[in-house]
Formats: C-alpha cells, structure tokens, sequence
C-alpha cells in the first residue's frame, strides 16, 4: 500500500513500525459514505495484507483538524431514513468499529476537541487514549428521536469506564470534558496542546512497537476474554498463550492466529 496523498479524507503512513491514520474530512471530520468506506477499506487491509502485517507493529489514529478528532456521523446523511442508509451507518459504519476492535496489534486514539457520535466511539474500540484538554465527548443519539447508540456504545463503553458512567453518558446525551474522561478512565492522558499529545502518542507507539508482537498480540487476545472469565478459565487460558510463546513448533504463527481467533474474534460475535 502507498502512502496517502494530502488531500485524501484518511491518510496513512507507516514510520517506524508505526501505521498512523489521520482522518482528513473537514473541519468536523463528519463520517459520510466515502470516509467510512475508506476507513473500513484501510482497516482490512491492514489486517489482511501480508506484507503491511510485516510492516505495521502498532495502529495510531488522529485527525489533521485543529477542531475536531470528528463530530461524528453527517446528519445530512440520515434524513429520511430507508434501507440504503441503513446498510451504510449499521452495518458498514458497525463493520470498521468492529474491525478496529479486533485488530490483533495494538491500537492508540489521539482525540482533539470534538469526539462525539462515532468519533467518540472510534476511541473506544481503541486500546489507548489520549486526549486534550479541550477535547468534548458526547453520544448525542438519546436526542435525536428515532436513534439507538450503536457501534460499542452499549457493549465497550461500560467496559472502560463501568455501568454507571456509560448509562449516564448513554442516557442523558451529555457532553463530559476531558478532565472527566480522565478521572473516570475513560482517557489514559490528557495532554495541554495537540502539539504535545502528537509527541507523546507518537513516542508511547514507538516503545509499543519494540515489544514482542507475538507475545503483544497473544496479550491482547487473552486479555479480552480474561476479563469476563473466571479465575480458573482465565488461568488456562494463559497458559495455553504461555505455550504458545514458549513453543519450538514451526508453526508458532498459525498456534497463534487460532489463539487470537478464538479468543478476541469470537468474543464479539459471540460464537
């Protein structure tokens, strides 16, 4: 895959091991047809292709805006609601929101001013946050009449920052800011100037990139399914990731694509 022009509305690079996504659709950086398709076609191809598997240790996701990470779906896009439309924001805008969920390697959001709809829930499916100071979260569907929060709202969310906070945010629409996002876990930092959130997310990828991918992708996997486990199902399984990594098999990568398969694929469809 070559790298991205700069008037394209998502631009990848990889540096360093590490492919960074930039969402370049506007000020708002509202999800319409063509970002979401471009979204989920970059997301499968990274997942899917064997020689950017090779290339790409860590994903990092971030916006050109100085506005918005993204203001999330373009309402435009929703009025009169008919199947089409239906296709488009459920189960294609659900399909790059599940694909960036199970991505096997690790994930980082670096979220400017506005996150709201499914800009705020592209972090969620993210396995780190960043945020900064001005940063707005919000899933503003409870408002609308004739709208459900999808796409993680009710089966991440409560994950990262418990029952209570995710019904809260859920039920009443409301806008949390960033010092919020932090104290409830929702953000790993948060960061004065984008400037500086750039920095220190580029440099967190870096380091993030230097581990053991194996082992990186195996604790990802395991880690999923471990936290709804009991003790004695999470013990076995990482045990088995255990012998995985410790294996001589020359089929080590296969042991673990089955592992990942079964334990953060599944999860999601509930197999």
């Amino acid at each position: 895959m070559s790298e991205s022009k700069s008037d394209e509305i998502i631009k990848f690079e990889i540096k360093r091991k590490v492919g960074k996504i930039t969402l370049n659709n506007g000020e708002l950086n509202v999800f319409n047809r063509d970002l979401i398709y471009a979204f989920l076609d970059l997301l499968k191809e990274i997942k899917n292709n064997e020689e950017l598997k090779k290339k790409v240790r860590v994903v990092m996701i971030q916006s050109d805006s100085p506005k918005a990470f993204s203001a999330g779906f373009d309402l435009k896009a929703v009025t009169g609601i008919d199947e089409d439309v239906i296709q488009l924001f459920m189960k294609d805008g659900g399909e790059f929101i599940y694909d960036l969920t199970t991505m096997p390697i690790p994930t980082l959001c670096l979220m400017n001013g506005y996150a709201i709809g499914i800009g705020f829930l592209i972090g969620v499916a993210c396995d780190f946050r960043y945020c900064t100071e001005d940063t707005q979260f919000q899933l503003p569907e409870i408002i609308y009449e004739g709208m459900f929060p999808t796409h993680g709202g009710c089966t991440t969310l409560p994950k990262i920052v418990g029952l209570s906070n995710a019904k809260y945010m859920l039920c009443t629409g409301d806008r949390i800011n960033a010092h919020t996002a932090l104290k409830i876990g929702l953000v790993n930092e948060c960061f004065k100037t984008k400037e500086e959130m750039l920095k220190k997310g580029y440099k967190f990828a870096k380091t993030m990139s230097t581990k053991n991918p194996l082992i990186m992708q195996l604790i990802k996997a395991a880690v999923h399914t471990c936290a709804k486990s009991n003790i004695e199902k999470g013990m076995a399984i990482e045990e088995e990731a255990f012998r995985i990594v410790a294996s001589v098999d020359k089929d080590r990568d296969k042991l673990k694509d089955k592992f990942i398969e079964k334990y953060l694929l599944e999860k999601y469809y509930n197999k």
